[in-house]
């Protein structure tokens, strides 16, 4: 028995910049308010390369593009990077809140997603209880 724990393999998620779904409601009505007075949208400014300073020419933007590795039990894996490298859309991915455009994600035990900066967390303890916390509270337990 391999033990691997997760396992992914030439992940990519696509997003499609349209009229709808920016996320939220108040989003997508500012989308339509802008229209109606004839100004620029302003949730098209991301480029296909996800270059904030240019403005793109395709309705399409790649969060993630051909993601592979592997997780052993035992190990521990910490994701770094830029703003808008994709470290979000990796997390909601692996903790299937949202699903990958290409690839496969295979996990042995139970993952869930404590994104949310500040959610939940009480400042009094420190990262490791809020975490212990928050995993009780999604009905986990300490056991490693």
């Amino acid at each position: 028995m391999s033990n691997t724990i997760i396992k992914v393999e030439n992940l990519a998620k696509q997003y499609h910049l349209g009229q709808v779904g920016t996320g939220t409601m108040m989003h997508d009505v500012n989308r339509w308010w802008y229209k109606m007075r004839g100004k620029e949208d302003p949730y098209l400014k991301i480029g296909e390369a996800n270059d904030r300073s240019t403005k793109g020419t395709s309705e399409y933007v790649w969060s993630l593009r051909d993601i592979n590795f592997e997780v052993k039990q035992g190990e521990v894996l910490g994701i770094i990077g830029k703003n808008g490298a994709g470290k979000s859309t990796l997390l909601k991915i692996l903790s299937r809140v949202t699903n990958p455009t290409v690839g496969n994600v295979k996990i042995k035990g139970r993952v869930a997603s404590l994104l949310e900066v500040g959610t939940g967390f009480h400042p009094e303890l420190t990262g490791r209880e809020n975490i212990f916390l928050n995993g009780a509270i999604l009905g986990m337990t300490k056991k490693k």
